[in-house]
């Protein structure tokens, strides 16, 4: 009887570990006087607009989206003066399972244009 309980609980501490935790991830922009559009992380939406010194909520990202953990850019349209140009950034960002990651844009942040 003892050892079906130490298999159990062997079986329950296995089950516990191995389930998916989802990471969150927010976006701030620090970009002086830009506004950015369509902020994803890879291929994972994350706001639509951000305005200088605005963030977006916290995303939750799921197992079936990413499983974690992983590295992807962070791609945005930079709009200012009625005129806008696609970027991403040069490094990649990681998120961890059951971590909130928040990743400040900024005009040291690093950026190129993926279209030649």
């Amino acid at each position: 009887m003892k050892s079906l309980k130490i298999i159990a609980f062997i079986c329950t501490a296995f089950v516990l570990q191995s389930c998916y935790k989802p990471g969150k991830i927010q976006i701030q922009n620090k970009i002086s006087q830009v506004e950015i559009t369509d902020v994803k992380w890879g291929d994972i939406y994350i706001a639509t607009e951000l305005l200088p010194g605005e963030s977006s909520a916290q995303t939750t990202i799921e197992e079936y989206e990413a499983k974690l953990p992983k590295k992807f850019k962070i791609s945005f349209k930079m709009v200012a003066n009625n005129k806008s140009i696609y970027l991403e950034t040069e490094d990649e960002y990681l998120l961890n399972e059951d971590e909130v990651k928040l990743i400040t844009l900024d005009d040291a942040t690093k950026v190129k244009s993926p279209n030649p």
